[in-house]
């Protein structure tokens, strides 16, 4: 009853690493180690007053400083008038036991670590498809608000009713059940999870039996929300039917330049220097419409893009006029219709001198339903201006076309004063 040892057999002694003498010279209490010596007196107190058998798990200090778990079942024994007489303890080294739980607790943390940080969805069903695991992600894409929720349920008629189409999805032909009973592995990239509230959403996942043993016991399921994939292909797809179409438009363009100025050019030189001035002004507004993703441009860019190339003296070439935003169509038809002007005005008119000016300069009038937008080309002080013998590829894109093409009117006029241009159309027009 003080704790004093009366009789200890070689496994024990071996347990603790001391001899049999060393441990009858001495108490329970100078081999347990500190930390547990408090519930082992506690254990020990209790099997002597109650008389009930017990076991405990502590730890020995051993004589070479290393320390070793055991078990303890500790019973008490009585004298003929039941009087308790000494303390019984089968102690058994569980050390290597310990490692092991430390070991797979260590695991299980890391596992659950990984699985609350994984962005993907994840969860285990058994046999019969009952949940048995799932991570956050699982709940935050679901709607479920603990796990507490999820564990235990068979969520096969909650989450996975409805086949994309909206037809019912009978349970036994459900991938991840097939895969829990008959060990079928599946990737599926085109099916559809339910939310609590009802509202579904498009998910790739995998499918995987859990064997244990040579024997089927669930499955593992990892899914990923595709939502945005699917909006990303569709925009996709949108990009490349625009960029078919644009292309298309483009080499029209492209042909109708080479076409027209072949026929109007006097030596194949000229043809040369004409088609790569227009393709390169052609170019130059695709370059600046992929700045702008092929969405609006401002007109200022435009026209400074387009007379960019003869306009190193900033006087010569006047621009004002308000901020607007032209279309795609409309923002290449200015840059060819100024590209043609400025050419002309460089060859024959008030750029081919010292002292000549263009005044470039654009307004907006009317209400919002029916606005106008109205662009002028003016030039002064060049050489006498006679109207052209004939009419070249430059000249029909500015005053033939570009104004029919819009919904309104475009009039090249050849005072002798200096070349004059003018385009009225609709402002919605401008929009294209």
């Amino acid at each position: 009853m003080t704790g004093r040892y009366l009789l200890v057999n070689d496994p024990y002694c071996e347990i603790l690493g001391r001899t049999r003498q060393e441990l009858l010279d001495a108490r329970i209490e100078n081999f347990t180690h500190p930390d547990d010596l408090p519930k082992v007196l506690d254990a020990f107190i209790q099997v002597i007053e109650t008389g009930t058998s017990l076991t405990i798990d502590q730890r020995y200090n051993r004589a070479d400083g290393s320390c070793v778990w055991v078990n303890n079942s500790v019973s008490v024994g009585r004298d003929a008038e039941g009087k308790p007489q000494y303390v019984l303890a089968i102690t058994q080294d569980i050390t290597a036991w310990k490692e092991t739980e430390r070991a797979l607790n260590r695991t299980q943390a890391d596992l659950r670590l990984l699985l609350d940080s994984a962005a993907d969805g994840f969860y285990c069903v058994d046999r019969d498809g009952k949940t048995i695991l799932c991570n956050p992600a699982f709940l935050r894409m679901l709607g479920f608000a603990r796990e507490e929720d999820v564990i235990g349920r068979d969520l096969h008629d909650t989450i996975h009713h409805s086949r994309a189409d909206g037809s019912p999805y009978p349970k036994m032909e459900c991938p991840i059940y097939r895969a829990a009973q008959y060990g079928i592995h599946a990737h599926v990239t085109d099916e559809v999870f339910f939310r609590l509230d009802g509202k579904g959403f498009p998910v790739e996942y995998r499918v995987r039996p859990i064997v244990r043993n040579g024997e089927i016991t669930g499955a593992v399921c990892t899914f990923v929300d595709v939502t945005e994939r699917k909006n990303a292909n569709v925009h996709q797809e949108l990009l490349n039917r625009e960029l078919g179409h644009r292309v298309k438009n483009t080499l029209a363009i492209a042909q109708a330049i080479v076409g027209q100025t072949l026929r109007n050019s006097s030596t194949p030189q000229e043809a040369i220097q004409s088609v790569s001035a227009r393709l390169f002004a052609l170019s130059h507004a695709h370059s600046l419409l992929t700045h702008t993703r092929w969405g609006n441009a401002s007109i200022v860019d435009v026209i400074e893009g387009a007379t960019a190339i003869h306009s190193s003296d900033t006087r010569r070439i006047q621009r004002n006029g308000p901020r607007i935003d032209l279309g795609t169509k409309s923002a290449l038809a200015i840059t060819m219709a100024l590209h043609e002007l400025c050419t002309n005005a460089a060859k024959y008119g008030a750029l081919s001198n010292d002292v000549g000016t263009v005044s470039i300069a654009w307004t907006v009038t009317g209400g919002a339903a029916d606005a106008r937008f109205r662009l002028s080309w003016k030039e002064c002080n060049g050489p006498p201006v006679a109207p052209p013998s004939r009419k070249g590829f430059g000249s029909r894109v500015i005053a033939e076309s570009f104004g029919p093409e819009f919904g309104g009117e475009a009039k090249l006029i050849f005072n002798p004063g200096g070349v004059l241009w003018t385009l009225d159309v609709p402002l919605m027009s401008m929009k294209m």
